[in-house]
């Protein structure tokens, strides 16, 4: 049987408690040597939500990765008597989704649900 799945599609597969779980089809690996090819697939992580150049809400399920191996090192400094100054370091986090016309340089990613929103601005992407 031969099976044709588009990259960058999303599936919800059951998991082992009967739970649907986003799986995004990252590509297919041919593998010319062991009789089968088989997809390479990403779980999805996080859903994006984003306001749309044309004012629409837009969302799209992602994969997200970043420095997991970088620790997060605060850096604060006081001057004399004044209030401690936080500065948070740099720390690239990407998102790996299905490709959609929606997603422009400068927009917001909101993730997560209030209280606990997190904001990420898309500063290039790779189609």
């Amino acid at each position: 049987m031969d099976l044709d799945i588009p990259n960058g599609t999303i599936l919800e597969l059951l998991d082992k408690n009967n739970v649907k779980q986003p799986w995004m089809i990252y590509y297919l690996e041919n593998i010319k040597a062991s009789g089968y090819n088989r997809y390479i697939v990403l779980k999805m992580t996080h859903m994006l939500k984003w306001i749309a150049r044309d004012g629409s809400t837009k969302s799209a399920w992602a994969y997200m990765y970043g420095q997991e191996d970088n620790m997060l090192k605060d850096e604060i400094r006081s001057r004399s008597r004044m209030d401690a100054l936080y500065g948070e370091n740099l720390k690239s986090s990407f998102f790996v989704t299905a490709a959609n016309e929606f997603i422009k340089k400068d927009n917001y990613f909101i993730v997560g649900e209030k209280p606990f929103q997190e904001y990420y601005r898309v500063t290039g992407y790779d189609i």
